[in-house]
């Protein structure tokens, strides 16, 4: 009895795991890179159908590439499939921007590095 029970939660937390989305994942920022200023990014997500994704929980971290300054912001849905977040920047220089989306057990993510200028006075 005792394996059964071990058979039927290690079957449920099978389940449980995340699993690929094989979403399409697109954002860029809709204004300049600079520092101490929200920037918008737009985010577009679309299932495998190409059709926008909804419901998704997406967020947006950014970080330098020696893992300092991690911040990371909610990025709420603004249409079906577009999702938009405003990081700030606090130093100039290049800094990796990793966007996630969610959705139930699902997941995609995506890193790209942007060089950020300091904000002119």
């Amino acid at each position: 009895m005792k394996r059964f029970v071990l058979l039927l939660c290690a079957f449920g937390l099978s389940f449980a795991q995340e699993r690929p989305g094989n979403f399409d994942l697109r954002f860029e920022p809709a204004a300049e890179l600079q520092t101490n200023a929200p920037i918008p990014f737009r985010i577009t997500v679309k299932d495998a159908l190409g059709k926008p994704l909804t419901q998704a929980k997406v967020i947006l971290q950014i970080e330098t590439p020696e893992h300092e300054h991690v911040k990371t912001y909610q990025a709420p849905a603004t249409d079906p499939g577009v999702y938009m977040a405003k990081p700030v920047f606090p130093a100039p220089g290049m800094w990796n921007v990793y966007v996630e989306a969610r959705r139930n057990d699902q997941l995609t993510a995506r890193t790209i590095a942007f060089n950020v200028r300091e904000s002119l006075p």
